[in-house]
């Protein structure tokens, strides 16, 4: 990434006014800009703008999905923060369509330098030997928008970012997304005995899968012709997932309607990495880095005041033809007991073990956001 070099047009002063319009025609069809050049006033110096540096970011998203309403106004920040002089591209479907791993795809292709940014989900990087991001996925702790809320506030997220170093990229923020829950094609997930045994589409992640594994389940990556092909034959009995997107997953209607979401059994949240590539941002000039600072704190922001309850998107959901069912406290009890092995794994890591204790302060602290409320197929 360079600017293109400066166009210098040395001119001597016009003799007619033919020669005047004819030299304001020369400097609109090149682009050039204009000045009285003060070391000689018998001649002027013509000095063509640069061409803006271009950044492109990789995400796997390209629905109607947070990700992309992030990278937009994070390119809109970017624009009006240099003037035009840095300009963000979005790479939609970045990690492709193939088998599994495409989040691990495009953090791989940011690393490589292939692309100059990402939007990574900080699930997948425990696969690529960054685990400072682990305890954002320990099972049933970061459950709501207002512990998301704060989770990527610099507090939190610096110390996780910073766990990046070596990597060859490096953490500019945390873009919150939402909580994610079961979402079965068959029978409603209320108990252990519901999932044991059931294949469940997830993104690759280890934590991720440790989890579904503690709880009875196996955990696929399925790309989305697989997915909708092994939802239609009964393979795949649930998916992983938000309220917001479930609606837009492959298979996702099932012979009563759309899946069927246990509303109070969260999992985790999904939070994401914005990530540059180290050789990319060395490119760039100081204020240019400052400018992708100041933009991505500024998405940070602007992602995190849009946050809603889940129980609002949970309604929304109903609305558009889903169902949504609750677990009692002793089926939701015996969920946790079981994953209890997970946590015991995860404080084996110093920063982890930290973390998790502070994330346990912060759940205990944070007020309850409404409960979500169940609805059936004869209620919309």
């Amino acid at each position: 990434m360079s600017h293109s070099p400066e166009v210098v047009v040395i001119v001597k002063p016009a003799k007619t006014w033919a020669a005047i319009l004819a030299f304001g025609v020369l400097l609109a069809a090149v682009g050039c800009t204009y000045r009285d050049s003060t070391e000689d006033p018998t001649q002027a110096v013509i000095t063509a703008k640069p061409s803006p540096k271009v950044l492109h970011v990789g995400t796997q998203d390209d629905a109607n999905v947070p990700t992309r309403g992030q990278i937009e106004e994070f390119a809109q920040q970017v624009h009006d923060l240099s003037n035009g002089g840095l300009v963000v591209e979005p790479v939609y479907r970045a990690g492709g369509d193939g088998q599994g791993g495409w989040d691990q795809r495009v953090a791989q292709r940011v690393i490589s330098g292939d692309l100059e940014m990402a939007v990574i989900p900080a699930r997948a990087w425990d696969t690529e030997g960054v685990l400072a991001f682990q305890a954002l996925s320990a099972p049933f702790l970061v459950t709501s928008g207002a512990m998301i809320r704060e989770v990527v506030k610099p507090d939190f997220a610096n110390g996780m970012l910073a766990g990046l170093k070596g990597s060859g990229v490096t953490g500019l923020a945390l873009f919150p997304d939402g909580p994610r829950v079961l979402f079965s094609f068959s029978e409603p997930i209320l108990t252990l005995a519901d999932i044991k045994g059931m294949v469940i589409r997830a993104p690759l992640s280890a934590t991720t899968y440790a989890v579904l594994e503690s709880l009875g389940a196996i955990p696929r990556d399925l790309a989305d012709q697989e997915f909708g092909e092994e939802v239609e034959s009964g393979t795949v009995g649930a998916a992983e997932s938000s309220m917001a997107y479930a609606s837009n997953l492959p298979g996702a209607q099932n012979r009563t309607g759309h899946a069927v979401a246990t509303g109070n059994l969260v999992l985790h949240s999904k939070i994401s990495t914005l990530v540059i590539n180290n050789k990319a941002k060395a490119a760039l000039t100081e204020e240019e880095n400052q400018v992708l600072q100041e933009a991505a704190d500024a998405t940070r922001d602007w992602a995190a005041s849009l946050l809603s309850p889940l129980s609002r998107e949970a309604r929304k959901y109903c609305e558009n033809g889903g169902r949504v069912v609750l677990a009692t406290e002793q089926e939701i009890t015996a969920f946790h007991d079981a994953a209890a092995p997970v946590f015991r794994a995860l404080e084996q890591d110093a920063y982890t073990r930290s973390l998790l204790e502070r994330l346990r302060d912060l759940a205990a602290r944070t007020p309850a956001e409404p409960a979500v409320e169940p609805c059936d197929f004869d209620t919309y």
